[in-house]
């Protein structure tokens, strides 16, 4: 009920702020929507879940950047390019001797949209390896103190696709001959709100993620994806 009046005194902040205009100027956030959605419940695992935060100020949504225009105001053809929305970016380093790294850019167009992360590792060996969000940014000298996959409000390890996962469960990548190209869209993990990875780590697995469908106790924490072979901080990009 608590939950439920929250959202609701948001949803009245919001209101009262598009109706005032002016009068709320010098407000923080003045100016920036009120983003508020729902995760449907989980039957016999989760109630509702529900999820209010403020757009953060790297949104200029709904202001396309054009190109500059000659004095003479002469029209420019051509489609007007949009924002990209918010970036971040990762920086994988080998743990211990891995011979591991990579660089990994995540881009989310709106505020809750799914974020797409593309770029290169090098250095893995042949076959899938599990790829995953953890906990915190403590990389210091190796990949030991990042802790857990990043779970917010999900408690059992799966795989990408599955309603009931931890938040940093991206899945596998595969590995052949030279750098692996990566290119992933996740509509779980975020770059704002309650599930931003903004901060932790991502980090490579020397294993191939089950999935937790091994029934293991360790395959219901990691996936039995084994310890990390290389990991980085993400961070903002723009």
């Amino acid at each position: 009920m608590n939950l439920r009046l929250h959202v609701f005194f948001c949803q009245l902040l919001w209101l009262v702020a598009t109706l005032s205009g002016k009068s709320l100027q010098g407000v923080p956030g003045y100016g920036r929507n009120l983003v508020i959605k729902t995760l449907p419940a989980i039957e016999d695992y989760q109630s509702n879940v529900y999820e209010v935060f403020m757009e953060p100020y790297l949104y200029p949504l709904g202001q396309p950047i054009y190109p500059e225009r000659a004095e003479k105001q002469i029209d420019i053809t051509g489609v007007p390019r949009l924002h990209p929305g918010l970036q971040a970016v990762v920086y994988l380093k080998a743990d211990e001797e891995s011979g591991v790294s990579g660089e990994l850019v995540f881009t989310q167009v709106v505020p809750n949209g799914p974020v797409t992360i593309e770029g290169n590792v090098t250095g893995l060996s042949a076959g899938l390896h599990g790829i995953h969000v953890h906990q915190t940014g403590a990389i210091k000298d190796n990949c030991k103190d990042i802790g857990p996959h990043f779970i917010a409000y999900y408690g059992r390890h799966g795989g990408p696709r599955d309603h009931i996962r931890h938040v940093g469960d991206l899945g596998n990548i595969k590995a052949e001959e030279g750098p692996v190209n990566v290119k992933i869209i996740d509509h779980l993990i975020s770059l704002s709100g309650p599930r931003s990875i903004l901060g932790r780590s991502l980090a490579i697995s020397k294993a191939e993620d089950d999935y937790g469908r091994s029934s293991t106790e360790d395959s219901a924490l990691t996936g039995t994806s084994g310890p990390a072979v290389a990991c980085g901080v993400i961070g903002y990009l723009n």
